[in-house]
């Protein structure tokens, strides 16, 4: 069994997590019972002589603002062989676990001589630690020695206590008890303004209850550098016992303590009981700030295909006022959290920090600022209409005659219908009109002609 001080060893700002509430008054409290579990334990008897120990069920952690009751061991020394006992009984008490090499124990030991319980100094350092009564017992005696022990904040997997006296012994192995904490979904992607979910699950294995446990919920523990900067850019739900959703306040960084949430500031756990609960965690755009985009101008006129060309001359089309640029992308952000009950010991803990990555907001092209349009060059003009005599012959204008060159319009379909472009545009629709009036003239002409000439003559006939 690993034990994690407060929130865990190696998590990210355990010990931030743990003052959070601690600080605010708001620690947890325990309620043991009034009559704790026993179990009985007997030895092999050897000389004459035979050991027993009662001792607890289990011994709970302390909560690091309020020390529990120890839990009463009692050692039996009884003469069996009929001659009694005189001499020395001792009692050898080891913290067991991974990892465990000192002794970190509150210990008690009842002063036969005295009739007085007197507290142990346990040497830091010390992997174990023993005491010695001389005790003196008639035929078919016995002598109880007590203990009182409590494993403190430090958590094992159990405290092994072993008895001997003249031969004889007893061992004892009392299991160490204490919360355990879980949650899950704490590393996730999340779309900005999309929701994520954690789930907790706060588990009591031991014989006393809990109250008024504070779970905090912590964001960017590290600082704001490249996180969450403002609590108004976070919402913090929850939900407890499958009930409804409310939200909770988020608190800014201050000093030591990183911006943080007290989801559920008295949660209650019966012994030997389970609470869990979830979390929705959402970060808006404004966690972004402003988002970057690439100013998008472009110099000249953008070149047609194969053009290469930059400047205002050429084919190529000029740049086209409005075109939207191509804004800047915004890195995903980076969110660690953690969360956890404050106040407690755990024990076999899982992990409660991960790290959500919320992606950047969908980004809007930046407008570009509208670029002014190439003036076509004098090589490239519409040279001038050549103005045509009324008799069909092509005479060539003087300079003087020639009217002064307009800029080109965007295509030849819109050259044609735009108004005011001179009479000399419309010449040869003129030209093939009046020559068509001139051939439909003629013909009438000859019509009324020979018609005349019909007529005369049968007046000739006639007389």
């Amino acid at each position: 069994m690993t034990g994690l001080a407060v929130i865990g060893a190696g998590a990210i700002g355990a010990g931030a997590l743990a003052g959070t509430a601690v600080a605010a008054g708001a620690g947890p409290a325990a309620t043991p019972p009034s009559a704790p579990q026993q179990q009985t334990v007997s030895g092999v008897a050897a000389n004459g002589v035979q050991l027993s120990m009662s001792v607890p069920a289990q011994l709970p952690l302390d909560l690091p603002g309020q020390q529990l009751p120890e839990r009463e061991v009692d050692v039996t020394v009884k003469d069996v062989g009929g001659q009694g006992y005189s001499g020395d009984v001792n009692v050898n008490l080891t913290s067991e676990g991974s990892g465990v090499s000192t002794v970190s124990l509150r210990l008690d030991h009842y002063n036969l001589a005295s009739g007085a319980w007197e507290t142990e100094t346990i040497p830091a350092g010390q992997g174990s630690f023993g005491v010695t009564d001389s005790v003196t017992i008639p035929a078919g005696g016995s002598q109880v020695l007590k203990l009182r022990l409590s494993p403190g904040t430090t958590a094992v997997d159990d405290v092994k206590v072993t008895a001997s006296a003249d031969g004889a012994s007893v061992v004892a192995a009392i299991p160490v008890t204490g919360p355990a904490f879980q949650a899950s979904g704490m590393t996730a992607s999340a779309r900005v303004g999309t929701a994520t979910v954690f789930t907790g699950k706060l588990t009591n294995p031991t014989d006393v209850g809990l109250q008024h446990v504070p779970v905090v919920l912590m964001l960017c523990p590290n600082g704001p550098t490249g996180c969450v900067a403002h609590a108004s850019d976070v919402k913090v739900e929850v939900q407890a016992s499958g009930g409804a959703w409310h939200g909770v306040s988020v608190v800014d960084a201050a000093g030591s303590v990183p911006m943080h949430a007290t989801v559920l500031p008295d949660l209650a756990v019966a012994a030997g009981g389970t609470a869990q609960f979830s979390v929705r965690v959402t970060v808006g755009a404004g966690a972004f700030g402003a988002v970057g985009s690439g100013s998008g101008s472009t110099s000249g006129s953008a070149a047609g295909p194969g053009s290469g060309s930059t400047s205002g001359s050429g084919s190529g089309l000029a740049s086209t006022p409005g075109l939207p640029s191509s804004p800047t992308p915004v890195q995903p952000l980076a969110v660690p959290v953690m969360l956890g009950p404050a106040g407690l010991t755990l024990v076999g803990q899982s992990s409660v920090a991960g790290t959500v990555t919320v992606q950047s907001p969908p980004q809007q092209p930046t407008p570009s600022a509208p670029s002014t349009p190439s003036v076509p060059s004098s090589s490239s003009a519409t040279p001038g209409p050549t103005t045509s005599s009324t008799d069909g012959s092509g005479a060539t204008p003087s300079a003087s005659d020639t009217p002064t060159p307009t800029p080109a319009p965007a295509s030849s379909n819109d050259a044609a219908g735009t108004p005011g472009a001179g009479s000399s545009s419309s010449s040869p629709t003129i030209l093939v009109a009046a020559g068509l009036l001139a051939v439909c003239l003629a013909l009438l002409l000859w019509w009324t002609l020979m018609k005349r000439r019909e007529r005369m003559a049968r007046e000739d006939v006639d007389q």
